[in-house]
């Protein structure tokens, strides 16, 4: 074990006497059912990390039209976002803005790529460390019948995000994204059910398995006739108590 996985290790074991004390309930059905998805998610890691060159190749040959946005660094994929309350539940995340038409170079966060069906299938970002250099942070989309995972690599070709969107009938009902710098891979997890058409109720959990924790959120969705959020109530659920304060946007 080098110092820093030592290190690590005994901040993890730290953290763990801590929960301890405070005796925090976890569900285990429900993180071993987290510890699944995040195998799933290493699958897909393990199967596409070698081919960024592949992936690039593909997307060049099928995209036939470009979208740019400013904004929504802090946010997964910016302006086009799979999950629908991040940015509100979220301090300070923002999903930028389109573009009216292509901008100058350097001067966009995200460039979007499309292919004839209107599916998107690449994903560049830029930050500041690549702005003036070309290179970009690339995410590819793939899609299986109602599931649409995405790998996403940083500017040195290295895979380090994958996501999952589960749809019903084109809603999505689960958000699932997992982070692999690290020896232990977390999951951020977002679930949704719906009425009416709406979204009404949405499950939050950030699952740390390392230290077998997850932090969990339930929120009631209000919905304008147009589907665009204006209101949620919920908070934290903490040993089976759920804080409910009402936000309205």
């Amino acid at each position: 074990m080098d110092p820093f996985e030592k290190l690590l290790s005994d901040f993890n074991q730290l953290i763990i006497e801590e929960r301890n004390s405070m005796n925090v309930e976890i569900d285990t059905e429900k993180m071993d059912s987290f510890k699944k998805t995040i195998d799933e998610l290493q699958h897909v890691k393990n199967k596409f990390k070698d081919k960024h060159s592949c992936l690039q190749d593909t997307a060049v040959k099928d995209i036939i039209r470009f979208e740019y946005a400013k904004g929504g660094e802090s946010i997964h994929r910016g302006y086009y976002c799979p999950n629908l309350v991040y940015d509100l539940v979220v301090g300070n995340a923002k999903r930028g803005r389109l573009y009216k038409r292509k901008p100058q170079p350097g001067k966009f966060t995200y460039e979007y790529g499309f292919d004839r069906e209107g599916r998107l299938l690449r994903v560049r970002k830029t930050t500041e460390f690549t702005a003036s250099t070309g290179q970009f942070n690339e995410e590819f989309l793939l899609y299986e019948e109602d599931a649409v995972y995405s790998v996403c690599f940083h500017h040195t070709s290295n895979l380090e995000v994958v996501s999952k969107c589960i749809y019903d009938s084109g809603k999505v009902t689960r958000y699932e994204r997992s982070l692999f710098l690290l020896q232990h891979a977390e999951l951020y997890s977002e679930e949704y059910s719906y009425e009416n058409g709406m979204p009404s109720h949405v499950s939050i959990f950030n699952v740390m398995p390392s230290i077998h924790l997850y932090e969990e959120q339930k929120y009631m969705i209000k919905c304008s006739d147009e589907g665009e959020i204006k209101k949620l109530t919920g908070g934290s659920v903490n040993n089976g108590v759920w804080d409910q304060q009402s936000y309205r946007f």
